[in-house]
Formats: C-alpha cells, sequence, structure tokens
C-alpha cells in the first residue's frame, strides 16, 4: 500500500500515449514473429517470475544482438548476466543508495527554480527541453559528465535520442567505431565525455565515470557506460516529466489531487502516472535453458533460445493485481503489499533500473516547482513512438504562464 496524504478523487481517464498496434490478448500467447516464435507475456505474475530468474534469461532488446559483436569491448551494465553483471551493479550501487539520492534535492531545488523563472505570460516555452535539462544535469551529477556546457550537453542528447541510435546501422558497437568520422556519437564523445575523463584522471570523484577509470575501463568503454546511462537517467526522466505534465494540464482535479499531497503523496501520483504511460512499453530477453513458469493454466516450459516479449503496458494494466480499474489513473490506489505503485515500469529482478527513485525525486521536485505557478498548455506535446523499446518520445510541448 503507498502511503503519504492523498486528496480523495474518483478516478479519471486513463493513458493519453499507446502505439498504432493493439496490444491487449491473453496473459501468455505464442506469436509468429518477423525471425521466428515470440512469447508475449502479458502478466504481471508471469513477467515476475522470468525477471527475478538472473539464470534464465539474457538481454534481447535495445541492440542486443549488435552489442554481442563488440569485440574485445567491456559490454555495458544492461547487456550482462551472471558474475559479471552481480560486480558492476554492486559497484554502482553506491551512487544510487537513498542517502544519496536525497542529497541531491537541494540541487534539483536549485535547478528547477531557475529553470520554471523563464516562463512567460506572452510566449511558449517547449517543456520537453526544460525537463530534459532537469535531467540532464542530475544524471550529469551521478555519471560524472559535469565538465561541458549543459545546454550544450542536452542538445546533443536530444538530437541523440531523436536519433534513435540503437534501432539502425551496427548498434552500440557501430556507433563507437565511427567515433573518429563524427556525428552525434562523436560529438557527445569528444565535447561530453572525453572532458569529463581527462577530468577524472586528474582528480577522481564520488562518480560513475572515476569509477570506470578505476577498474581501467578504457576511454571508449567508458563511453558506451556513458551512453547508457544517459539513455536510462535523462530520457526516460524527461518523458516521465513531460507525460506527468500534459496529465496534469488536462485534468484540473488530477493537478488539485498532485498540489494537495505532499511528497510521498505527491511521488506516489507520478509512480501511478509512470505505471499508466510507462516510459519502456517492451522488455525482450531470451531463455538461455529451459525456463519452467507456473502458468495461468498449470506449469508451462518455455523452450531453450525462445524470444520472450514482455508488454509492459498491458502487464502494468494486470486485472489479477489491479482490478477492473487498471486502465485509470487513481491517485492512492490499494496494491497488494509486494507490487510496487509503478507496477513494472522500472524492470524487475536483478536488471531493475537503480536509479527509478531519483528520477521520481527529479520529476517531482521539478514539478512541484512548476505547477506552484499557473500554467497553460497550447497544444499537446508531439508524440513519437521508438520502434527498439516501443516506448515514446514527448517533444514540442509549448507551455506558458496563464495571462
Amino acid at each position: 500500500m503507498q502511503t503519504g496524504r492523498v486528496t480523495s478523487t474518483p478516478c479519471p481517464a486513463g493513458r493519453r500515449l499507446s502505439p498504432a498496434e493493439p496490444e491487449d490478448g491473453p496473459p501468455l500467447e505464442l506469436v509468429d514473429g518477423a525471425d521466428g516464435p515470440v512469447w508475449v507475456v502479458r502478466s504481471f505474475a508471469l513477467t515476475r517470475q522470468l525477471l527475478r530468474r538472473p539464470d534464465a534469461t539474457r538481454q534481447a532488446g535495445f541492440g542486443a544482438e549488435q552489442v554481442e559483436r563488440m569485440g574485445d569491448l567491456r559490454r555495458p551494465i544492461l547487456y550482462l548476466e551472471g558474475d559479471q553483471h552481480r560486480e558492476r551493479r554492486r559497484a554502482a550501487a553506491r551512487f544510487f543508495a537513498p542517502v544519496v539520492i536525497e542529497g541531491y534535492r537541494p540541487m534539483m531545488e536549485r535547478l528547477a527554480d531557475e529553470l520554471v523563472a523563464g516562463l512567460r505570460t506572452d510566449r511558449t516555452t517547449d517543456l520537453s527541453r526544460l525537463s530534459l535539462r532537469m535531467a540532464v544535469q542530475v544524471s550529469g551529477a551521478v555519471i560524472g559528465l559535469t565538465n561541458s556546457s549543459v545546454t550544450g550537453m542536452s542538445r546533443r542528447l536530444g538530437a541523440f535520442f531523436a536519433g534513435d541510435p540503437m534501432s539502425r546501422g551496427r548498434g552500440p558497437a557501430g556507433r563507437v567505431r565511427q567515433l573518429l568520422a563524427g556525428g552525434r556519437t562523436g560529438r557527445f564523445y569528444w565535447l561530453d565525455v572525453k572532458p569529463a575523463i581527462r577530468s577524472r584522471r586528474r582528480r577522481p570523484g564520488a562518480d560513475i565515470i572515476s569509477q570506470l577509470i578505476d577498474k581501467g575501463f578504457s576511454d571508449l568503454e567508458i563511453l558506451t557506460e556513458c551512453l547508457t546511462y544517459a539513455s536510462a537517467g535523462m530520457a526516460t526522466t524527461r518523458e516521465l516529466i513531460t507525460a506527468a505534465a500534459w496529465h496534469l494540464l488536462e485534468d484540473p482535479g488530477l493537478l488539485a489531487t498532485y498540489r494537495s499531497g505532499d511528497v510521498a503523496a505527491r511521488r506516489a501520483l507520478l509512480e501511478e502516472l509512470l505505471r499508466i504511460e510507462p516510459v519502456v512499453g517492451y522488455l525482450r530477453r531470451r531463455t538461455i535453458g529451459e525456463v519452467s513458469l507456473d502458468g495461468p493454466d498449470g506449469p508451462l516450459t518455455i523452450p531453450a533460445g525462445a524470444l520472450v516479449d514482455l508488454r509492459l503496458r498491458m502487464v502494468n494494466d494486470d486485472p489479477a493485481v489491479l482490478g477492473d480499474a487498471g486502465a485509470a489513473v487513481c491517485p492512492g490506489r490499494t496494491l497488494p503489499s509486494a507490487v510496487p505503485t509503478a507496477v513494472m515500469s522500472f524492470g524487475d529482478g536483478h536488471h531493475r533500473c537503480p536509479g527509478g527513485p531519483l528520477a521520481v525525486m527529479e520529476s517531482e521536485v521539478f514539478l512541484s516547482r512548476l505547477f506552484e505557478r499557473d500554467l497553460v498548455a497550447d497544444a499537446p506535446p508531439r508524440v513519437r513512438w521508438n520502434p527498439v523499446s516501443q516506448g515514446y518520445d514527448l517533444d514540442r510541448f509549448p507551455v506558458r504562464l496563464a495571462g
């Protein structure tokens, strides 16, 4: 059960973001995919079983097959399993400890105040750009990307994310090999990552880049890790802030609930919105060996080498967990004790997103500062769909102060 004071309100309309292709169906379904059979999972219980079996599956999404061709370069943490993943995860855990995350709050508050101070009544501001600035600066502090212009890095990463780098060409491995040829990845490397590496070789800090240097990572290996953390921490937080603001601006009752809640209640509301609008819509895994599960109709076995497609939007609505109101935004809803408020939006098991609490905190700080003002949106944001994650990209969200 979530905690925090929440003003009671009827459940308003649900998600605003759904891809064109229908996603509903049975809890488990075997379908014909472009490259062979695919096990499609829409059940919370089955998804949790699969994600909590670290020995059973490996990453099969986000360009995983291309990453396997990276040669001698160390893989980013997203693509590791077994002892390698556990070691890398333990090493990074201290950067996401609750006390460390809480220590970023004063910086977040100062930054949010600076960003919203520029809002005006006589012209619009793209809210997605403000939210990206927030996410870039906060995540940059954790990663160690603090030796270049925040404005410039936001612009470069915005172009990088918009370019769907994981869905074309050779994936991360190919992008790394193309560095010297320039392009989005090259500019990020030479203008943002390389200055940070030089600085931390002289004076290490309490950040991920310093830790990677200490572990003997090469510059290109640090780049691939920075791209992974940037995609996971910057782009996704921008989408969470923008999607939540869209909901709040279009629903006065929901906005009143947000404004009247304490910090815990506001965070819980944001996690409920993230449940409805998960930034990543699919997780794909490939079975390492035969996997036995407790299925909806009894025990079942998924064969070795099978592609499993976890449909998070449907998992997050699972009536077995959410009841009949799973498709609605219900602040203050009661969930089973073992189910988090965001359900599977941050994943689960050994690959659960470590930066989830950080993303929710910075979103709550930014939106709380934003909605201290009377704000209006002149149009909804532009919505684009990422073919790799079946997640959404939101930009061009024009807002201004009410006149």
